[in-house]
C-alpha cells in the first residue's frame, strides 16, 4: 500500500462513502474530475477572505464585486482546463457569484462577522491537526475563521437552503472542535456557525449555531479509526448505493460501474 502521511475530513468521508473510489484517488493517484461548484466555492472562500481581512486590519476594502472577479478569474486560470462544465459557460458562473456577492444580506453577513485577532493574525484559513488514539496518523484540515467570541466557523454555498437538522448533522465541525481542543483552544459549549448563502436567483443567508458534544467528539474518534483500520488492511468494498455513485459525481464511474454498460 502507498504511505499515507496524513488523512482530512474530505478524504475519510471519501473512504466512508465510496472505499474504492477513495482507492482509486488515493492510492491510485487516478485523475479526479474538479466541478464548477468547487472551483466556485473556493473563489467565494477567497473573496469573504479578503473582505474581512481588510475590515479587521483596517485596511481599504476591496469593492466585492472587483473582488470576486479577481478570485474566479485566478481559480479558473489555475483549474479552469480540468472542468467538465457540463454544457454551460464559465462565464455564467462567475455572473452568478456577481449576483451572489452583491446581494445586501450577504454582504451584511459578511461585515458583521468579527474575526479573532491574535498573534498570528486573523484567525481565517488556519491549519489545525487532529490526533486520533489509535491512528498512526494525523487528521489535517482547514478553519475558515474563528470569530471574536472564540467559536469557529465554516463558510457554504449551497443550491438550495439548510435544514436545522442538516446543520446539527454535519460531521466536519467535530473534527475542527476536536482539534481546537487537543491545541488548547476552550469553545464555548463547543458550539460552531455554519454561514451558509444559496446560490438562488435571489441569494439567501443562513447562520446556524449549533452546539456538539463530548459523547460526539468520541463517536468521532471510533470513525476516523474504523475508517483507518479499513485503509491499513486494504479492504475496498464497492458502495453502488452512495449518492456519489453515477456519471456526473463520479470521476471512475465510466471504468467502475459504467464499465459495462
Amino acid at each position: 500500500m502507498a504511505k499515507i502521511e496524513y488523512l482530512s475530513y474530505s478524504s475519510i468521508s471519501s473512504y466512508l462513502t465510496c472505499a474504492e473510489a477513495w482507492k482509486r484517488k488515493y492510492i491510485n493517484k487516478e485523475p479526479v474530475k474538479t466541478t464548477a461548484a468547487l472551483l466556485f466555492g473556493s473563489a467565494y472562500h477567497s473573496t469573504i477572505e479578503e473582505r474581512i481581512k481588510a475590515r479587521a486590519e483596517r485596511q481599504p476594502v476591496p469593492e466585492i464585486t472587483q473582488s470576486w472577479r479577481k478570485h474566479w478569474q485566478a481559480k479558473l486560470e489555475k483549474d479552469g482546463a480540468s472542468i467538465d462544465w457540463e454544457g454551460e459557460e464559465p462565464t455564467t458562473h462567475e455572473e452568478d457569484g456577481v449576483r451572489v456577492v452583491s446581494s445586501k444580506d450577504v454582504q451584511k453577513m459578511i461585515d458583521d462577522i468579527k474575526p479573532l485577532v491574535d498573534e498570528q493574525g486573523v484567525y481565517m484559513e488556519r491549519k489545525i491537526t487532529l490526533t486520533v488514539p489509535g491512528v498512526p496518523v494525523p487528521v489535517i484540515g482547514y478553519i475558515d475563521i474563528m470569530t471574536a467570541d472564540g467559536v469557529p466557523g465554516d463558510f457554504k454555498t449551497a443550491s438550495r437552503m439548510w435544514s436545522e437538522e442538516k446543520a446539527q448533522d454535519e460531521i466536519q465541525p467535530l473534527f475542527y472542535l476536536a482539534a481546537l481542543q487537543q491545541a488548547g483552544y476552550t469553545v464555548p459549549q463547543l458550539a460552531f456557525r455554519h454561514y451558509v448563502v444559496t446560490k438562488a436567483n435571489k441569494p439567501r443567508v443562513q447562520v446556524f449555531e449549533k452546539h456538539r458534544t463530548w459523547d460526539e467528539i468520541f463517536w468521532l474518534f471510533k470513525l476516523v479509526k474504523s475508517a483507518w483500520d479499513g485503509i491499513e488492511r486494504e479492504v475496498y468494498p464497492l458502495n453502488p448505493g452512495a449518492w456519489s455513485c453515477n456519471e456526473k459525481y463520479c470521476s471512475f464511474w465510466s471504468t467502475c460501474k459504467g464499465k459495462g454498460r
